[in-house]
């Protein structure tokens, strides 16, 4: 027998966003658009990225930045990178897997996975809790 108390308890979602971004990135443009609807876990990907792990015509410049002491404007961050194309060689997968099977073991559970780009297809990833 299942008794409601007339209110619908809201979904709890795990948030992933996508490379080169961060949890606070995410929120952001999702709150104008799902805000209230339900509850929603952003967490960041374990994996910082450097400056010439970065796509776009800015490395040269970020990197530069880099080795004279500045910092950049903000933590960038990614569920995994390439390293090379040819042999491909991905990095960083394994710690992201390994984080999310922790967050869903000490924050689960959740109703569904919200993913963005790579966020996306990370919360297709099957990960053992």
């Amino acid at each position: 027998m299942v008794v409601t108390t007339g209110e619908q308890a809201k979904l709890r979602i795990l948030c992933l966003h996508g490379y080169e971004q961060d949890s606070s990135i995410f929120r952001t443009k999702l709150r104008q658009h799902i805000a209230g609807l339900a509850d929603l876990v952003f967490v960041d990907a374990p994996n910082v990225l450097q400056p010439y792990d970065i796509d776009g015509m800015d490395n040269l410049k970020r990197a530069a930045a880099v080795r004279s002491g500045e910092s950049l404007d903000r933590t960038i961050r990614g569920w995994y990178w390439l390293k090379s194309a040819a042999p491909e060689q991905v990095c960083g997968l394994e710690t992201s897997v390994e984080f999310l099977a922790s967050v869903l073991r000490d924050n689960g559970p959740f109703d569904g996975v919200l993913g963005f780009s790579q966020g996306k297809c990370l919360s297709n990833w099957p990960i053992d809790k």
